[in-house]
């Protein structure tokens, strides 16, 4: 799931090396694909990372660090280095949920069959309510909690909201007309759980999250479908409050060479489920 221990080959590089050396071999296989077009698909809550993952994928990797922004409809990104397809993100909040239907009905389809959601060990970001918006305006708040007691609590009703979303997600896979489909988990922010990481390992794929994607892939069968845990830091950053308030800081001893290591280690085992199924 992680990448604990920093090779020489990744020391050193950054997230623009690491994407420049890996999408020309992605694009050698997107060429492979019968249909010449690639449709990557991101579902997961929102305040998860999923709009910075498709800058990374594609290549955008400018103004990373962005305030975060709630996505209100559905996101789509061209892949970089001209190649055919694109990275298509669903809005996270169950509001919205409504405008996944058109995604779903491509995925049913068998359009997309390269599909990533992202989860964050219940760490999302929360600015929807605007800019100076403190926890303690959120509703999970309650009068005397401190930052530990509020981010404990709302890290739980996230991680709910995650398995919910994998819930729905799965409903639309089981009746997928596609003859495979990937479904990539990929955790986020570990750069915040990193000295938690054997316990949020054990909470995905231990736990009720694992149990629930057992029981699709008994539904479709596993020659039809496949599911791999990844994680990653795609931005290091402190997690923060929209009033700047500090949640969580980042894991002592975690650095760019471990986020590295683990991106690296992501976009590999990507380019490895698109070569070995999706062609």
């Amino acid at each position: 799931m992680f990448v604990e221990t920093v090779n020489a080959v990744s020391t050193g590089l950054g997230l623009v090396q690491i994407s420049r050396e890996t999408f020309p071999t992605f694009k050698r296989i997107y060429n492979r694909l019968t249909n010449g077009n690639l449709r990557i698909a991101v579902f997961g809550a929102s305040g998860t990372g999923k709009t910075t993952l498709g800058k990374i994928l594609t290549g955008d990797l400018d103004n990373l660090s962005q305030p975060y922004q709630e996505s209100i409809r559905i996101e789509e990104y061209k892949l970089s280095n001209n190649l055919a397809g694109k990275v298509i993100i669903a809005p996270g909040q169950e509001r919205r949920e409504n405008s996944w239907n058109d995604l779903f009905r491509l995925i049913s389809g068998g359009q997309i069959r390269l599909i990533i959601n992202v989860v964050s060990w219940g760490y999302h970001s929360f600015g929807e309510a605007g800019v100076g918006f403190s926890y303690k305006y959120h509703e999970l708040y309650q009068p005397g909690m401190d930052v530990g007691d509020f981010v404990k609590v709302y890290a739980q009703n996230r991680r709910d909201r995650e398995i919910n979303v994998l819930k729905k997600l799965l409903q639309y896979l089981e009746i997928a007309d596609s003859k495979e489909t990937i479904l990539i988990t990929l955790v986020t922010k570990q750069d915040l759980w990193w000295h938690d990481r054997q316990l949020v390992k054990q909470h995905y794929m231990q736990e009720d999250y694992n149990k629930i994607l057992e029981e699709a892939t008994n539904k479709i069968g596993s020659n039809n479908f496949k599911h791999e845990f990844l994680s990653a830091s795609l931005v290091i950053a402190n997690y923060i409050s929209a009033a700047g308030e500090l949640m969580i800081p980042n894991a002592e001893g975690y650095d760019s060479s471990l986020r590295d290591a683990n991106l690296r280690n992501f976009f590999d085992t990507v380019e490895s489920l698109i070569g070995t199924s999706l062609t």
